[in-house]
């Protein structure tokens, strides 16, 4: 991940409109925003799309950014809002392929299924913060993006863990929960 000081760079240069600053910026965040965006709308093609109008939205206000007040929550609000709205408005669209899944993509399509399975029993707010923590985020940062205290952003996140801990662990799924600990200790 990059440093603050880093991602401001980015932003002053996506400000005077380059390009390859905002490709770079891309790289650093679209994963963790197709997270958060997935993890509000439940939906791939919402998600998808709220990933890429969060990156339209920072090309065109990235001169309103304040440097030295954390470019990456910045996005991420930007993100969590566009989300919000998408989900409010209630609109689905279901895109039909024409060819069948590849074995590839039908592995991927179960793994989120019981990645879904498993978030579906946390609190909104739960699921935000497990899904912002899992992509890099610190409980400091979580914090400024949900404008929540810090220690309240700390007990929703081990309270999180600790129910996902114990379905993982009526799944069998020990390893998993091994993991989340490990990224526990890292704050």
């Amino acid at each position: 991940m990059l440093s603050s000081e880093e991602m401001d760079n980015l932003m002053v240069r996506i400000s005077r409109r380059e390009m390859v600053a905002l490709e770079e910026f891309y790289e650093e965040m679209s994963k963790a925003v197709y997270g958060l965006a997935y993890v509000i709308t439940k939906s791939p093609y919402d998600a998808e799309d709220i990933m890429q109008n969060t990156f339209i939205r920072v090309w065109d206000k990235a001169h309103r950014y304040r440097c030295g007040t954390n470019a990456k929550a910045w996005v991420m609000k930007i993100a969590r809002n566009l989300a919000l709205t998408k989900r409010e408005e209630g609109k689905r669209f279901v895109e039909l392929d024409e060819e069948l899944p590849s074995e590839d993509m039908y592995r991927k399509m179960l793994q989120f299924q019981e990645l879904n399975s498993l978030l579906s029993m946390l609190k909104k707010e739960e699921r935000e913060i497990v899904v912002l923590y899992s992509v890099g985020f610190s409980h400091k940062e979580i914090a400024e993006i949900l404008k929540r205290p810090y220690a309240t952003v700390r007990w929703k996140y081990s309270n999180a863990i600790s129910k996902l801990s114990q379905k993982e662990q009526s799944f069998g799924y020990d390893k998993a929960s091994a993991e989340m600990e490990s990224n526990y200790e890292r704050t």
